[in-house]
């Protein structure tokens, strides 16, 4: 897989045994640490200790790895706005602190 961006977010206290009902009805999954949603050859990746959401796509040809612009890769900028749209539902009041827009080999 392969990582295309990942979203910081602002730290704050968040109670996930609390909202777990609503969190499974929008599509995300808990392990106990992280929560998970895949969108066909997507997977959403929020990550509560590090308070970030990674993007991963499935290796289907070679990705080229390194730093991407929005203006030169619209359908992943269009990604990212598909998982703001989906953090933005979440009942937390997510923050975003800083977009990375990189390109990384996952396992």
């Amino acid at each position: 897989m392969y990582q295309i961006f990942e979203i910081k977010l602002r730290r704050k206290e968040i109670d996930l045994r609390e909202k777990l009902d609503e969190i499974n009805k929008l599509g995300w999954h808990s392990n106990g640490r992280n929560l998970t949603k895949t969108d066909g050859w997507l997977q959403y990746i929020l990550d509560l200790s590090h308070f970030s959401v990674k993007c991963l796509v499935v290796e289907l040809f070679p990705i080229e790895e390194g730093n991407w612009l929005p203006e030169n890769y619209p359908s992943r900028e269009e990604i990212v706005r598909i998982v703001i749209t989906e953090l933005e539902k979440l009942p937390f009041n997510l923050e975003i602190d800083e977009i990375q827009r990189t390109v990384k080999h996952e396992g």
